[in-house]
């Protein structure tokens, strides 16, 4: 997410623009970031209860309490819980939830910052593992451990990553739709050039690889090894730690680090002095057509390219080089504080049915994420999809090794912003790694400042 660059008028000078740093230090860089100090304008907030979203009740729900979700999820995803929606309506006969749909994550996060602002809330948000941090922050959502009983307890969810959503022993964010990113490989390219039927051990051996693919002819495509993201550090920041680098201990960054310096650097070499990579404008749609001979992707990608491609491909873990580096990523589910008692607890219902039984076997099996609830991981039916195709549990058997964001990218809006804005330089520019994370983190200094008082209140030991 590159910033503006204004032009300069020639009639007149133009009026100079604020830096770079100073847009960091407003919390301007990043749309959406919510309102820390000023919790959103809101004022007193103790009881506070502000209204819905407006929307539409079906004549046939309208005695029913009503509850809205926000989701990120669309066209396929969309469906699928379209249709799980309309199980809970005929499971029950108290309430009516009505999904509305926002494109991606950062629109559900933009959308919220002003709705709040604005004094209206939805009663449950899809958020993604990196937004609902910044809304904890904020005093916006509601703590859930409270409303789990014996009937739907903790042991529910998978506890990996339920704990990516606990703060000081509270349950504020519960998974939804969650995934880690997998190795997708050409397995006819790889037989062609004699490769090993698998993923590489490492970044190193990755390379080494590449060397052999270089200059390939595949379905009319001159094939590169790698085809790279840029409009996501997702990837990235599963690198880093592979390299033994993060982005920050605790909010104190890490950026500069040899380790941290050399896994951009490794993609620097790997696609302007090597040739083996580029930064591809759909990398997905490179690999399924032929144009690359790997990528990385998210697991919950999986069952699209397998309908996309026309050629048998592998999946396998992401490489490590010092150590392992798999990011969980993916979205999961909140109750905004600001909602009356009546729809909190009825927006829990909704929780509770789409994450048991068979909407979250439904769930699993129509979206490709991987499977975080007891329902789901014991089901017959996803047992029976992995063993027809292995690929699918080359994604939950990596679980056992991911790990969730670090506490920078989860917490500091702008992090995201200025790291894309990084790979970006790197991969499309081939700027040097080190000036490129060193002017990152210098940038980020007002950014990771404006949040460390509430982070060490809210989340501090």
């Amino acid at each position: 997410m590159a910033d503006d660059r204004a032009r300069t008028s020639r009639a007149r000078p133009a009026a100079a623009s604020p830096s770079r740093r100073q847009l960091l230090g407003a919390g301007l860089l990043a749309a959406g970031t919510p309102l820390l100090g000023g919790c959103f304008g809101l004022g007193e907030t103790e009881g506070l209860v502000l209204e819905q979203p407006g929307g539409h009740v079906p004549a046939e729900f309208e005695d029913r309490q009503r509850v809205v979700i926000w989701s990120a999820y669309t066209a396929h995803n969309a469906e699928v819980i379209a249709a799980n929606i309309d199980a809970f309506h005929a499971a029950q006969d108290e309430i009516y939830a009505e999904v509305q749909i926002f494109d991606s994550y950062d629109g559900v996060e933009s959308k919220l910052s002003a709705s709040l602002q604005a004094r209206q809330v939805p009663d449950i948000v899809v958020l993604s593992d990196v937004v609902w941090n910044r809304f904890y922050l904020a005093e916006a959502l509601e703590p859930l451990t409270g409303y789990f009983d014996t009937s739907f307890d903790t042991d529910a969810f998978d506890e990996r990553f339920l704990d990516e959503g606990t703060v000081k022993d509270d349950i504020w964010w519960v998974p939804f739709g969650r995934s880690t990113p997998l190795f997708y490989y050409n397995r006819e390219i790889f037989e062609a050039v004699g490769l090993p039927d698998r993923a590489p051990e490492t970044y190193t051996e990755w390379s080494e690889w590449a060397k052999e693919v270089d200059g390939l002819e595949f379905d009319g495509n001159r094939v590169r090894m790698r085809a790279y993201i840029g409009g996501d550090d997702w990837y990235f920041s599963g690198a880093i730690r592979a390299f033994g680098g993060a982005y920050s201990d605790g909010l104190d960054m890490t950026l500069t680090t040899e380790e941290s310096i050399a896994a951009l650097e490794y993609d620097r070499k790997f696609i302007h002095d090597d040739g083996y990579g580029y930064l591809a404008a759909d990398a997905t749609g490179d690999f399924t057509s032929g144009a690359c001979a790997t990528v990385l992707q998210s697991t919950g990608t999986l069952s699209g390219i397998k309908e996309a491609a026309t050629f048998d491909f592998g999946c396998g873990f992401l490489p490590q080089e010092v150590t392992t580096g798999v990011p969980t990523g993916g979205g999961g589910l909140s109750i905004m504080r600001y909602a009356s008692a009546e729809r909190k607890q009825a927006a829990w219902e909704v929780i509770k049915f789409l994450s048991s039984g068979q909407a979250s076997v439904d769930w699993t099996l129509g979206s490709g994420y991987v499977p975080c609830t007891k329902d789901a991981v014991e089901s017959e039916e996803i047992a029976q999809r992995s063993a027809e195709d292995p690929r699918y549990q080359v994604a939950i058997d990596q679980l056992a090794i991911a790990q969730g964001p670090d506490i920078a990218r989860r917490f500091v809006p702008e992090m995201i912003v200025e790291a894309k804005n990084a790979i970006q330089s790197v991969y499309s520019a081939g700027e040097d790694a080190e000036k490129v994370l060193t002017r990152m983190e210098k940038e980020l200094e007002p950014a990771v400042d404006r949040v460390r008082e509430k982070y060490e209140q809210r989340v501090g030991e």
